[in-house]
């Protein structure tokens, strides 16, 4: 002990005993460990002297011990640190994108994302690693030994005639891996895969994102996985130059216009009409969402006839307007017409809409409307005409009758009316069968993302997958979490199927559209109910908060709604009350104003009671108004419309927001009232573009009433909230949806 502890310190002369000195840094030595406590994996880093062995940040120098040989000889074995051979290590190590850890310990730079950094960076780095001196230790893992080859992968698409299947082999040392057996494990997050003899392969973090779309999507097949047709930006986004023909098809922008179509069409409208030949070739769904007013019934209509001359491919057809043909009349007629077949489905207030513009641009298209009592109950009818038109109701009631037909299109227009998935109208639309489906809407997400889901479910079954599956994987992540990755692959699965143009893009030529928020006060005696109104609402609302309990939705919106109809005008909601009303003598004050200049306007308001009370003000006076609500027929729409484009004498136009927010064209207008802001921002842009759209000649101003210290200006601040993930998705803001942090800000 006293020749160990001197030897220690000092260089000694030895007599009957031998003093041994090692400097030859032998190895340096990586062993991964995994950090119970941190939850990722480091590496220790030591150097390898014969005899011995240091960590790489130890503070000793050298290490001397005592031995004994093999005839019991003492030996004093000296081994002393070769620092600069050591710091080479250490810098080839920081060289391949190694720091310093805790201790002696070396981990991946920013993998604070990914605890198992540090394996991959090993599989990749090994046979580098010891071709430079290092020796690596096989990574222990729970369920084996951490195979550490290189991985190479194939993959081979073939194409169906609505499918994909992929083929892909994964080849990592001995082991071939068919890629649909990794599919699952992708799928569910977890990248060690169980080979035989007790080895584990870890699927590359790259592999884990960038298959993660196929892996999610596809279904297994045989040896390899298949994805429908329209999922084809799966294999584009994985480099696979693969798609439906018109993807790629040059002779796109060489298409011309129908000779049957009597229009012509602005350079966007035509890049729309190309666009739906493109998905009608492919034989592929889409979603035309293009801003209010920029002409997408003209688009559709385009469409249908080069549809019609495809069918025809060459058959002389009579022009005109279509006759009223008779039960009587034999199978050969419709062989000879060679119909288009196409279901046009709507709101009932758009029918007369959609007739005038059939008639106007494409007379040679045979039109019937599918309405009424007296409609047609033989589908051999039906089957005659180039076009029918129905509403969503009578689609609904006839589910039978026109599930019989192979319908080579199916329209929908205003199609946010299927937006809830659990409704009839659209379970009943999605049994029907056509080679042709396009959907039509300037605001494709009114709620939230399962509105898109059900739009994309029925021009493209399957597109998004089933709904708890599209649920799970895309609506939670980013409503809930705003998970980035999720956004850009709905993003990408979407894209392709929806158009949209704004006006601002598109139509340069539209006189300017000037947008104010008038603000008005409410009078004492209104502030006072609405206050003890507002104090009864938080209390109960708040108190009894049940989110997703569908009794408790309607009574938040009820008592929503009558805060809103306080602000109004409180005789909405009292009939004893007798007192003024703020917003109500600020909108009479300004549309005087207006009127007397000779201007007509459009009067949108939530609440039909709050239009009668507008109406029951001049019922002394000669002044005459025109009146839409939802209660009127198709024939009494259109009459209301006539009257008011066509007559100087009617300069107001009282309209409910929901009934004619949509599909009317009153460019006689060039101002617009919004009384009451609704939920969703776009459906007040929707009410805007029936008077600023083309064709328009005068600059249009819109006026948004709002009434200070109300729920009015804290509706405003929560569509701005809201907005932003629709934009992001498609470029469409969001319709408001309350969570309990709105309801206590609306409340306060």
């Amino acid at each position: 002990r006293f020749i160990l502890r001197v030897a220690s310190r000092a260089d000694i002369e030895a007599e009957g005993f031998d003093v041994v000195q090692h400097e030859d840094l032998l190895a340096c030595r990586l062993e991964p460990r995994h950090d119970l406590f941190g939850g990722k994996w480091t590496l220790a880093v030591y150097m390898h002297y014969q005899g011995a062995d240091f960590a790489c940040f130890d503070a000793r120098q050298e290490r001397t011990s005592l031995e004994f040989g093999d005839h019991q000889e003492v030996m004093i074995v000296k081994v002393k640190r070769h620092t600069q051979k050591e710091d080479w290590f250490l810098q080839l190590l920081a060289s391949k994108g190694l720091i310093p850890g805790n201790g002696s310990q070396f981990v991946v730079a920013q993998q604070e994302e990914n605890p198992h950094a540090l394996l991959q960076w090993l599989c990749e780095n090994r046979t580098a690693l010891e071709q430079d001196g290092f020796s690596v230790l096989v990574p222990e893992l729970e369920n084996g030994r951490l195979l550490m080859d290189v991985p190479t992968i194939s993959m081979e698409p073939k194409q169906g005639n609505d499918w994909f299947d992929i083929y892909g082999e994964i080849r990592v040392g001995p082991y071939l891996i068919y890629f649909v057996e990794l599919a699952p494990f992708i799928r569910n997050g977890n990248r060690f895969f169980p080979l035989p003899d007790g080895f584990v392969f870890m699927i590359p973090e790259e592999w884990m994102t960038k298959y993660k779309g196929l892996a999610q999507m596809g279904k297994k097949q045989d040896q390899g996985l298949r994805i429908n047709r329209s999922q084809f930006t799966l294999l584009q986004e994985l480099g696979m130059q693969t798609g439906p023909s018109g993807q790629q098809d040059s002779t796109l922008e060489e298409i011309a216009l129908p000779d049957t179509l009597k229009a012509t069409l602005r350079p966007y409208q035509l890049e729309g009409y190309r666009w739906l030949v493109r998905h009608y070739r492919d034989q592929l769904g889409c979603c035309l969402a293009d801003d209010m007013g920029l002409g997408k019934t003209l688009q559709t209509i385009a469409a249908l006839l080069y549809a019609k001359a495809q069918k025809t491919d060459g058959v002389a057809v009579a022009s005109g307007p279509g006759p009223q043909l008779s039960l009587f009349q034999t199978a050969q007629d419709a062989d000879f017409l060679k119909p288009l077949n196409a279901l046009i489905v709507l709101p009932a207030s758009l029918v007369f809409n959609w007739q005038a513009e059939l008639n106007q641009f494409a007379p040679s298209l045979f039109q019937y409307v599918h309405t009424g009592p007296g409609r047609h109950k033989d589908i051999r009818l039906l089957a005659r005409y180039d076009v029918v038109l129905t509403t969503y109701q009578t689609a609904l009631r006839d589910e039978e009758l026109l599930k019989k037909m192979a319908w080579e299109y199916i329209v929908l227009d205003e199609s946010q009316q299927i937006k809830n998935r659990d409704s009839q109208v659209f379970k009943s639309l999605n049994t029907l069968h056509a080679r042709h489906k396009l959907s039509l809407s300037g605001t494709p997400i009114e709620n939230s993302l399962s509105d898109l889901w059900s739009q994309m479910q029925f021009i493209n079954p399957e597109l998004l997958g089933g709904f708890p599956f599209f649920q799970k994987e895309f609506l939670l992540p980013i409503e809930r979490q705003q998970d980035e990755h999720k956004k850009s692959m709905l993003r990408g699965l979407v894209q392709p199927y929806l158009l949209r143009r704004t006006k601002e893009e598109v139509a340069k030529d539209l006189p300017p559209l000037t947008e104010r928020i008038y603000y008005s006060e409410m009078t004492a005696e209104q502030e006072k109910l609405y206050e003890r109104e507002k104090s009864k609402a938080r209390n109960y609302l708040l108190d009894n908060y049940r989110s997703g309990d569908g009794q408790y939705q309607v009574i938040m919106h009820q008592t929503l709604m009558r805060l809103r109809q306080i602000v109004n005008h409180p005789a909405m909601v009292l009939e004893e009350y007798d007192k003024d009303s703020g917003k109500f003598r600020d909108v009479l004050e300004e549309l005087n104003v207006i009127r007397k200049s000779g201007h007509k306007v459009l009067m949108f308001s939530s609440f039909v009671k709050y239009l009668e009370l507008f109406r029951q003000a001049w019922a002394d006076t000669p002044e005459q108004v025109a009146w839409l609500t939802g209660q009127q027929s198709s024939k009494e729409r259109e009459a209301e419309v006539h009257r008011f484009q066509h007559d100087p004498a009617v300069q107001t136009f009282l309209i409910s927001i929901k009934a004619g927010g949509t599909g009317l064209n009153l460019t006689a207008a060039d101002y617009v009232f919004v009384l009451d802001p609704w939920w969703n921002p776009f459906v007040e842009r929707q009410a805007v573009a029936r008077a600023h759209r083309i064709g328009q000649q005068n600059n249009v101003i819109a006026l948004k009433f709002i009434t200070r210290n109300s729920i009015e200006e804290k509706i405003l601040i929560l569509q701005e909230r809201k907005k932003a993930l629709a934009e992001e998705i498609i470029a469409s803001p969001d319709k408001i949806s309350l969570d309990r942090a709105d309801l206590e800000y609306l409340l306060s």
